[in-house]
């Protein structure tokens, strides 16, 4: 977990916030790719919510513990009991983004929170493709020299690196492409 994650705050920035990752992958480039490889093992392999907009890990954190401090939640009990009777319920932070609430199963780190699905400032993508594309950045191979030139560079890093299949073709502002574009933006 980050450094940047407060306690009683369990977040995965790895999977759930760009600039983090545009941070991270800056970072990567100077390591061998067997240890980044390692770190990002905890993005999974499911559908992720990942969070686009402007506040930065230390904020999302820190206007969640103010929130749950607001609402006298202190401990894992108090949080249980706001719970109820749901595993989840949502929040919205400064930015109007939506995080989801639930339980946490690391002791002191009893708030676990992420990006709720469909929030603003957030988009739905498969883990493999963020590993594509962090994979691409981390090896600096560009993908916008044309659709064909674009589907061997992507296939390359993710047979070599990922260990993934390759895939027939790349959708014009979808998945790994739009996912790109989006970690292009200053």
């Amino acid at each position: 977990m980050s450094d940047k994650i407060p306690v009683p705050i369990t977040f995965n920035p790895h999977k759930h916030h760009l600039e983090f990752l545009k941070e991270k992958i800056n970072n990567w480039k100077s390591l061998n790719w067997e240890s980044v490889e390692k770190e990002i093992l905890c993005i999974g392999n499911n559908l992720v919510d990942f969070y686009l907009g402007s506040l930065q890990v230390e904020e999302i954190c820190n206007e969640c513990i103010n929130y749950f401090r607001n609402e006298k939640i202190t401990e894992k009990e108090s949080l249980l009991f706001w719970l109820k009777p749901l595993k989840h319920k949502k929040i919205q932070l400064s930015d109007k983004s939506f995080w989801l609430i639930k339980e946490g199963i690391d002791g002191d780190r009893f708030i676990h929170i992420h990006p709720a699905k469909y929030s603003p400032s957030t988009i739905r993508v498969r883990a493999i493709t963020l590993k594509t594309v962090i994979a691409l950045k981390v090896h600096s191979i560009s993908i916008d020299n044309g659709i064909k030139a674009n589907l061997q560079n992507v296939n390359r890093v993710r047979t070599e690196f990922l260990k993934l299949s390759p895939i027939k073709s790349l959708q014009p502002e979808k998945g790994i492409l739009h996912l790109w574009e989006l970690f292009d933006k200053n």
